[in-house]
């Protein structure tokens, strides 16, 4: 068994230890101490990172009351320095003990239960068993967990037996099978059973924010920060703000009227500029058809996208006196159309699928429309020509 120091004190950031076993299994080395300051993953909470003697500490798990300390390098030393990453550490006593206090204030409020847990190292989540939560529930559940945080209430630690941990005023049953069990307190704020590790006093947290919620699995999941990390996430989102402002050339009250005014002018120029290119589309379609002769067209395009030919086609393909086979191909972004309307038996998506790598391109289509990608101008080219000849040959 391996002594917990951690449970002793959370804020222990280094401690001597002696090296009672080295195990290596698939090339990665397993250090076992009589003590330890480094937590062991587990209650939804990620493992501590750190040092013994200065080799990186990796990942730390607990299996049968041995705690395993995973590292690339073997210690040399008997008696070893162990340090933690602090930083990391004192983020996860922030974030999990919000959590505890979200919970119980989600509890408190709405009767609503804790389903799920994942910390990470990017957000913090929690599933509750309420399948709709609106904007006006967020507010009064973050007003809550905000004033048992600045009540600055001391954080406290039991181990019991099951039958002492029915005196609790637990917000969920604890699991069968547990001798020892370990509760986790803040008076007439929450109760629950954990063995993560947390902050002494609430003040510690700092703030929580929620960020979103969303519908999961006929839950709803829950997004937040605690301490250092909602106020990065404040700093972040405030830069943007003082940025649109100075871009917008407004106080940052009046940011969202010049958003929406800026949006409902792109609206109104998408639908202009939708209208000029199908009037282009149409000129360029009359162009084609009025000054090609044969039934088989061959065209290229250096100043339009893809989008733009697609339309193009689209337009000779309904015209029913103009019937012929197209290939139109655009070096803006080196794309190619293969279209039949023709009564001749060419398959677009087959001729398509056998020779299209031949030119380093992917693409295809089916019996009467193909298209294809191509990564150089060059390919586009000669694989645009390579249907043409092809094509040639089949017609004559």
């Amino acid at each position: 068994m391996t002594e917990k120091l951690f449970y002793e004190n959370a804020y222990l950031k280094e401690c001597r230890s002696k090296i009672v076993d080295i195990l290596e299994e698939n090339g990665r080395i397993k250090v076992v101490l009589d003590k330890t300051i480094f937590y062991p993953e587990g209650g939804g909470q990620p493992s501590d990172t750190g040092t013994i003697d200065d080799l990186k500490v990796s990942y730390v798990y607990e299996d049968n009351g041995i705690i395993y300390h995973c590292m690339e390098d073997r210690p040399k030393n008997k008696n070893v320095i162990c340090k933690v990453d602090f930083k990391k550490r004192f983020d996860y006593m922030q974030q999990h003990s919000g959590e505890h206090l979200l919970s119980g204030a989600i509890f408190t409020l709405f009767n609503g239960n804790n389903r799920g847990f994942h910390l990470g190292k990017d957000y913090v989540t929690i599933d509750i068993d309420i399948e709709h939560m609106d904007q006006r529930m967020v507010k009064r559940i973050e007003n809550l967990v905000n004033e048992y945080i600045c009540r600055n209430s001391t954080i406290e630690t039991h181990m019991v037996s099951k039958s002492e941990s029915k005196k609790f005023p637990l917000r969920k049953p604890v699991k069968n099978g547990l001798k020892n069990i370990r509760i986790v307190q803040v008076p007439n704020m929450d109760c629950c059973a954990c063995c993560g590790i947390h902050v002494s006093m609430t003040g510690e947290i700092g703030i929580l924010k929620i960020l979103k919620v969303e519908r999961y699995k006929k839950m709803t999941r829950i997004y937040f920060k605690c301490g250092s990390r909602a106020l990065e996430d404040f700093q972040e989102e405030h830069r943007i703000i003082m940025d649109l402002s100075r871009d917008f050339s407004v106080d940052t009250c009046h940011i969202e009227d010049s958003i929406n005014s800026e949006r409902n002018e792109i609206k109104d120029l998408l639908v202009e500029n939708k209208h000029m290119r199908q009037v282009l589309a149409r000129e360029e379609a009359k162009n084609i058809m009025e000054n090609n002769s044969s039934n088989i067209i061959l065209k290229g395009y250096d100043r339009k996208k893809f989008d733009q030919i697609k339309l193009i086609a689209s337009i000779i393909s309904k015209e029913e006196s103009k019937k012929c086979i197209l290939i139109l191909y655009s070096t803006l972004d080196n794309r190619v159309l293969f279209a039949n309307n023709l009564n001749v038996e060419i398959n677009c998506g087959k001729l398509f699928k056998d020779n299209i790598k031949d030119f380093d391109g992917k693409g295809g289509g089916n019996v009467h429309q193909a298209q294809g990608a191509f990564s150089v101008k060059d390919d586009v080219i000669k694989f645009s020509n390579f249907l043409y000849s092809s094509v040639v040959s089949t017609v004559s």
